[in-house]
């Protein structure tokens, strides 16, 4: 997309645009106790799962109090594309869809999370859920896309001068693999790369779950996102070639809607799992 040429970042361009790494996926059901802060409530899971990442899915999860943020144009130093708003604060919310990549940071399990809540009031919101700033209001179970053989971690990025998670090998390269893990450099294209992976590992009817940023969303079925930075998640039933998006731009606009390969562009970062549509 041309609107690419407006996106500048601080760094050299990266030599490699596409991480991936195959990886063994399963699905788990996991009991959230209320009152546990979320990351804290992840963290045990994730230890007592022996898991070595995960993309959590929260849907319907009810939450509260809640610290969160939305995109900005205004980084601190001026050189960033893109930087978060001040903190937001809620009581308490439920969320519609949300999806929470689970790593490292340093050794210690860390999350990233993007997701949309109280779809059914007008006062709708979307954006990034801080880590250690969010608590269960209720007793909830969520899904658990839990992975062996490869792992999110927290990475410096030069070209964006962002710490991202980057995916990488836990072990020797899974020979059943039915997954991967996928982080995606700027100006890759979502859709293509999933695509691209999928075929590789020979997956049946692939499957999309993940969050990142784009730059605009034309969607096929839904008004047009022309910001040029967002947070954004891939919703229920994301494909390579039929992508559901949420996004939220830099004033608090929310768009949703269908975007095919070739049509979603990065702005700073995307992480995912494309995993067969049997698991």
């Amino acid at each position: 997309m041309a609107v690419a040429t407006e996106i500048r970042h601080p760094g050299e361009r990266s030599q490699v645009r596409r991480h991936i790494v195959p990886v063994r996926l399963r699905r788990e059901t996991v009991r959230l106790a209320a009152g546990r802060e979320l990351l804290e409530a992840l963290a045990e899971a994730m230890d007592a799962g022996g898991y070595d990442s995960a993309i959590v899915l929260l849907d319907g999860l009810v939450m509260g109090p809640y610290h969160y943020v939305i995109p900005d144009w205004n980084s601190p130093d001026g050189r960033r594309a893109a930087w978060y708003s001040e903190t937001r604060f809620g009581e308490r919310a439920v969320i519609e869809q949300a999806a929470a990549t689970v790593g490292r940071r340093n050794g210690a399990w860390f999350f990233h999370c993007h997701g949309v809540w109280d779809s059914e009031t007008p006062q709708q919101k979307a954006g990034h859920l801080l880590p250690g700033q969010v608590t269960i209001a209720e007793n909830a179970t969520v899904t658990f896309l839990a992975v062996t053989g490869g792992r999110f971690d927290v990475t410096d990025d030069e070209e964006t001068g962002f710490s991202l998670f980057r995916p990488f090998a836990t072990g020797a390269p899974a020979e059943d693999a039915n997954a991967a893990l996928i982080g995606l450099a700027p100006f890759e294209d979502v859709g293509e790369a999933a695509s691209d992976a999928a075929a590789d590992l020979g997956l049946a009817d692939p499957r999309l779950y993940g969050i990142g940023s784009l730059i605009g969303a034309p969607f096929e079925d839904g008004a047009p996102m022309a910001s040029l930075i967002s947070e954004v998640v891939l919703l229920d039933g994301a494909r390579p070639q039929a992508m559901l998006f949420h996004c939220v731009d830099a004033d608090a606009g929310n768009f949703r809607g269908t975007l095919r390969p070739g049509q979603a562009e990065v702005c700073v970062t995307f992480e995912m799992i494309v995993a067969d549509g049997t698991v």
